[in-house]
């Protein structure tokens, strides 16, 4: 009864062995594969054609498609009653047509094979409700399955109606951790089930919102539009086989597609079995702590976080009498000089790697590793040159907090602005705040470091830099090289984490490793910029400048064409 990848890649070899457009003769076996595959689960399966419109053609004609104009969208719908037939149905679903010229392995066949060894492991007798495999066609052109099968009113498929909660399952690249980055509106007491649910969960709150805010879409987007709730996975690391005619099974990281479909069982099988689907309630503040579990409240709960953290900050400030307000300035410009180093770094750096013109998308996608450790050692360069600056303040208590300040100030206006990005901030500051609060004085009478009075910092700065770092991670697969100068904005909470750790530095000795440290960022960009064409880049796509870098974060579905 558990989700098992070996299964699930036995299939895989099967449906990505070539690329499978959308009206190919390859994407018609994949079509009779699956149907076969899931009768053979104790599924009732038709299939439905999705119109195409004059666009979609346009976009199949100009990948070089020979079947632009007899293509057919043909969707694959798949129902296993429950003991309830009457109650509203649980759809699980994923696109299973690729792009022109590649296998899909990733994009969506990961999907796809993780529905089926999904179905499998949730038995017929344990389904409270109808159980929905609903494979999407034309995806990549469009989201055109997807769009037709939940049209409003009688244009769409009259199983749409029936359906109370949809689990989407997407790729953009061919590994990394799978994240829940979407949900349907109203969403807390869907969430509150996902947390209590699915274990070594990847979400965030903030995810779903930026994912909100930028112009993207997948299948999930029609069902949200026409009100059903639910959830939207993906993995996005390894992004350069997005896409590309190297997507082939083999490429395909089996332990991304093993935490996607686990994630998903979880999910599913506490829908399909349960007497009754969450009812809508107001949006939740949730993220997952290190993959373990996840945390979720209401947004007003966020004050009370923000005012455990003043409250903590304030004994710190009690407890070490020592402290002078012009340490405590002297910190505060320590943040801003970070803050603002870093940026101009990263986006100096990202002009030169070849942002500073037109680029080809999939190209910068390939590039994103190197792009990463650029900004890496772009951040430590900034993080260097800001101690060189700040001399031996840095292991002062008023220093700290100062920087303990700044960084409340941050949280109290994310947590105004945009609640749903607080945890990311909020919790390592308040896990630093209960560090500075606890521990004893940080330097000895003589300004030495004391070292038994580091351990609760230490433990902040592990949990701190585990958490923050991830999603400063997550935000670079996501919104990518155009803009990497937003990961600046995790620089007073770096620092905050950091100073009291590290033993004094001289001037000169922090200055020669920020300048080592930008020599190796520069070499990066230069890499990225003079290096040939990524092999991984589709085929009609292989211009070296082809169109101005877009924010994409994820698959688009075809909706918006980067060629």
């Amino acid at each position: 009864d558990q989700f098992a990848v070996g299964r699930a890649m036995a299939d895989l070899r099967v449906i990505a062995k070539q690329p499978h457009s959308t009206g190919s003769p390859a994407n018609d076996a994949v079509r009779a594969y699956l149907v076969g595959r899931l009768q053979s689960l104790g599924f009732t399966v038709r299939t439905a054609p999705a119109p195409l419109s004059d666009k979609d053609r346009a976009r199949i004609r100009k990948w070089g498609s020979p079947f632009a104009d007899t293509a057919v969208a043909t969707n694959i719908i798949a129902l296993r009653p429950g003991r309830d037939p009457a109650s509203n149905a649980v759809a699980v679903m994923a696109h299973y047509d690729s792009v022109w010229a590649s296998p899909g392995a990733a994009d969506d066949g990961a999907g796809v094979v993780s529905a089926l060894e999904l179905a499998r492991a949730i038995p017929r007798e344990t389904q409270a409700r109808d159980l929905v495999i609903l494979l999407t066609d034309a995806e990549e052109v469009g989201l055109s399955g997807a769009k037709g099968f939940f049209a409003p009113g009688t244009a769409g498929d009259p199983l749409a109606g029936r359906i109370g909660a949809l689990v989407n399952l997407e790729t953009r690249g061919g590994g990394g951790r799978a994240i829940m980055f979407e949900t349907g509106a109203h969403n807390g007491n869907m969430v509150s089930l996902f947390a209590d649910t699915v274990r070594h969960p990847a979400a965030n709150s903030l995810a779903v919102k930026i994912y909100e805010l930028l112009p993207n879409a997948t299948d999930f987007t029609p069902a949200k539009k026409r009100g059903i709730a639910g959830f939207n996975f993906a993995f996005m690391g390894r992004a350069g086989l997005y896409h590309s005619p190297l997507a082939t099974p083999d490429a395909v990281e089996p332990g991304s597609i093993q935490h996607l479909g686990a994630q998903a069982l979880d999910i599913t099988r506490a829908l399909v079995t349960a007497c009754e689907l969450p009812a809508a309630a107001p949006d939740m503040v949730f993220s997952d702590v290190l993959g373990r579990f996840v945390i979720a409240y209401p947004p007003v709960i966020g004050w009370l976080v923000f005012a455990v953290t003043a409250g903590l900050i304030i004994v710190a400030a009690r407890r070490h009498p020592g402290w002078t307000w012009r340490g405590i300035g002297l910190g505060v410009l320590d943040a801003i000089a970070f803050t603002l180093a870093a940026a101009v770094l990263l986006y100096g750096a990202n002009l030169l790697s070849g942002a500073d013109g037109k680029t080809n998308y999939y190209d910068r996608l390939a590039a994103l590793p190197r792009l990463e450790l650029q900004a890496l050692a772009l951040m430590l360069a900034a993080f260097a040159l800001t101690l060189g600056i700040g001399g031996k303040r840095r292991a002062m208590m008023s220093g700290w907090l100062g920087l303990a300040l700044v960084n409340l100030v941050l949280c109290g206006i994310i947590q105004a602005v945009l609640p749903a990005a607080a945890p990311v901030f909020a919790w390592p500051l308040l896990i630093a705040a209960a560090a500075m609060a606890l521990s004893g004085s940080l330097v000895t009478p003589s300004g030495a470091p004391r070292a038994q009075a580091l351990v609760l910092p230490a433990v902040a700065a592990i949990f701190g830099l585990a958490f923050a770092g991830g999603f400063a991670h997550f935000s670079l697969l996501a919104i990518g090289a155009p803009t990497p100068s937003a990961i600046a904005g995790f620089a007073p909470l770096l620092l905050l984490l950091l100073v009291p750790l590290l033993p004094p530095v001289s001037r000169r000795g922090a200055f020669t490793a920020a300048l080592v440290l930008a020599a190796v960022a520069i070499g990066l960009a230069l890499w990225v910029r003079l290096d040939a064409l990524s092999p991984t880049v589709p085929p009609y796509a292989e211009t070296k400048s082809q169109a101005p870098l877009a924010v994409k974060p994820l698959n688009s579905g075809g909706a918006r064409p980067p060629a």
